[in-house]
């Protein structure tokens, strides 16, 4: 069983269906809420899998996860009469990704050492869109171990301009010079 290709044919048919019924960005907010939910409270997706609860206890939680559109409510039933309660986050993922690459969207992580205001954020947004030639959904995310500078992250590339970061390429540095002396 090939995890990914079931999880992105559930996703193609969620999105094509809320495309159906003009729902498709609302099932989109959906399936970030539902994605956030699951990575967050570990115990959902245990708790989905007890035999003690009906499907319609299931589809019930589910829905309760999110504010759901009639398209998500539609698949939250399709997922757990299929018995693909244990998918979710993969659908959800697939989902997120084809909704991006329908709409042109460039999904992009900027870390800080400290949270940045909302001025600054649309300030990088705008830049990032700019150079991009694409609409761009930024997620800012502060981790004070950088000490300073940035991190951005998106698709598969990283550009790492923090001191946390300098500081590790000279460590890792210092180490081979001193490998070579020894």
């Amino acid at each position: 069983m090939n995890i990914g290709v079931i999880s992105t044919r559930y996703a193609k048919a969620l999105l094509d269906y809320s495309v159906t019924l003009g729902d498709e960005e609302t099932t989109y907010r959906n399936m970030l809420q539902l994605m956030s939910v699951l990575q967050s409270v570990k115990e959902l997706q245990v708790m989905l899998r007890s035999p003690h609860l009906s499907p319609k206890e299931r589809v019930r939680i589910i829905c309760s996860a999110v504010e759901p559109s009639e398209a998500f409510k539609k698949f939250a039933a399709l997922v757990v009469r299929q018995g693909r309660e244990d998918m979710l986050l993969f659908i959800a993922h697939a989902y997120v990704m084809l909704y991006r690459k329908k709409k042109g969207i460039f999904a992009a992580k900027f870390v800080t050492a400290s949270p940045v205001s909302d001025d600054f954020r649309r300030e990088i947004t705008g830049m990032i869109e700019k150079r991009m030639k694409s609409e761009v959904e930024l997620e800012c995310v502060s981790d004070s171990s950088l000490i300073g500078g940035f991190i951005i992250e998106a698709n598969s590339k990283r550009l790492d301009a923090s001191v946390k970061g300098e500081i590790g390429k000279i460590r890792k540095a210092l180490v081979k010079q001193n490998r070579k002396l020894v």
